[in-house]
């Protein structure tokens, strides 16, 4: 599931949801949610040698939904924003939508939502890349 895809759309619509898909069920908190900063490890690309670029704010939940009529069902969530709350949420939706329990169509609404929303920032950003393209074969020409 697109964890990071959840964690674009508005927090108040994803918690809303989650409480939503709650009703008539149980949560149990598998591992005590948590936010906090974790360090970001990178690969340098030629060599492969191991890097730390830095801290980012994050926040995990997992959690076991219960409904009486349908049973137990696990669901996780990782977000880059230290937020427990909606790591939960998310997290909720996760296991709603693993199970395929009745609201999994409204969580795959807010994931398409998410993606678009990825979509549109990852198009923003490749066109600012493309205006900072430069041609060295233009460059190494011999004039004359």
């Amino acid at each position: 599931m697109g964890d990071a895809d959840l964690g674009l759309v508005p927090r108040a619509e994803l918690c809303a949801l989650a409480e939503h898909l709650l009703i008539g069920r149980t949560i149990e908190h598998l591992i005590i949610p948590q936010r906090g900063l974790w360090l970001m490890e990178m690969i340098e690309p030629v060599h492969g040698d191991h890097y730390f670029l830095g801290e980012v704010p994050a926040a995990q939940a997992c959690v076991e939904v219960r409904d009486p009529a349908l049973g137990a069902v696990k669901g996780g969530a990782v977000l880059l924003q230290a937020d427990r709350e909606q790591a939960v949420a998310a997290a909720v939706c996760d296991a709603v939508r693993r199970a395929g329990w009745p609201g999994t169509e409204e969580v795959d609404a807010l994931l398409a939502r998410g993606a678009a929303h990825r979509a549109i920032a990852e198009s923003a950003r490749q066109a600012i890349l493309d205006r900072t393209r430069v041609d060295f074969r233009e460059l190494s020409q011999e004039g004359g």
